[in-house]
């Protein structure tokens, strides 16, 4: 696992044309910048109706419109045994995570500030690297400002599911439900090496600069010191495919360490890990079919009262 590897991601991404401010109206949230106060505004992207709401935590220096990207189904890249993402093709598509939960519920995914790489629709920068902390606070006050009804099945990918482990201790009433797809998963550091926990932590000072990067050692201590993980449907996901081996040190983190981590995590939320087979670290641009029917499984749960 590596953020210039999901740089390269990033680079490949189009930035979404035209877009208008969130209204009040939670029936009435166009994709646009909203206002969270502080001089300050987040883009949001929201699409469907219905409830509950479901709510995207994108990963590190990813942003809103990933959700709405595929890996082209003829593309060489799906030959390959490895996570190959940054040759593949990406292209938008109706099949994409994003739309394909909007036809059975509401769906919003928000860019994190520093990682859009350009456009008139960017989140306002602010200092990198930062602390998780303003990333949750900043999820709760975007929610406010553009009158979401909650409370919300969270879907969090890579540095997002450390967001929403963190938001969903501190906040449990938002949370009716979440997913977590290959997250950074809050039990990594006590898998891993002192040399690899180093590495990790490093590669998030480093972040995708002059983007987006996060002080890795003090995200772990905040959810370590939070309140326990609120019981409610929840699902973990995890990719098959990793990165070749001539992309890897001794001091990544190893397929086997990831998934152990994510079993862990899983199990604290009272489930089993789930394998999506045929996807990388980006599950979503690889099988959107399969996240969207794990955020959509958990919908009904979430409907169902259970």
């Amino acid at each position: 696992m590596t953020w210039r590897r999901i740089a390269a991601l990033v680079a490949l991404l189009l930035s979404m044309s035209g877009g208008a401010r969130a209204s009040g109206d939670p029936g009435d949230v166009r994709p646009g910048p909203v206002d969270i106060g502080g001089g300050r505004t987040l883009f949001l992207n929201c699409q469907g109706e219905g409830g509950p709401t479901v709510f995207i935590i994108p990963g590190m220096g990813s942003y809103a419109e990933a959700w709405n990207y595929i890996v082209a189904p003829d593309d060489p890249s799906w030959s390959s045994p490895y996570d190959v993402i940054e040759q593949a093709r990406l292209i938008p598509s109706p099949d994409a995570t994003q739309p394909t939960v909007a036809r059975a519920t509401r769906v919003c995914a928000y860019d994190r500030p520093d990682t859009r790489p350009d456009g008139d629709l960017r989140s306002t920068p602010v200092p990198q690297p930062h602390q998780m902390q303003q990333d949750v606070d900043d999820v709760v006050a975007l929610i406010a400002a553009a009158g979401l009804p909650g409370p919300f099945v969270f879907v969090g990918h890579s540095y997002g599911g450390l967001i929403l482990d963190l938001l969903a201790r501190q906040h449990p009433d938002l949370v009716s439900g979440l997913v977590f797809a290959e997250p950074t998963s809050e039990f990594l550091p006590s898998i891993g090496s002192p040399a690899q926990n180093a590495a990790f932590y490093a590669s998030g000072r480093e972040g995708r600069a002059p983007g987006e990067s996060v002080w890795f050692e003090d995200a772990f201590a905040a959810v370590a010191s939070a309140p326990r993980l609120p019981q409610v449907p929840a699902i973990v996901l995890s990719a098959d495919r990793f990165p070749p081996p001539d992309q890897l040190t001794p001091d990544n983190y190893t397929q086997a360490q990831i998934h152990r981590a994510n079993d862990m995590l899983a199990a604290a939320l009272g489930t089993a890990m789930q394998v999506v087979p045929g996807s990388g670290h980006n599950v979503m641009l690889y099988q959107p079919a399969a996240v969207a029917d794990a955020v959509l499984r958990v919908v009904d749960a979430v409907r169902a009262g259970r």
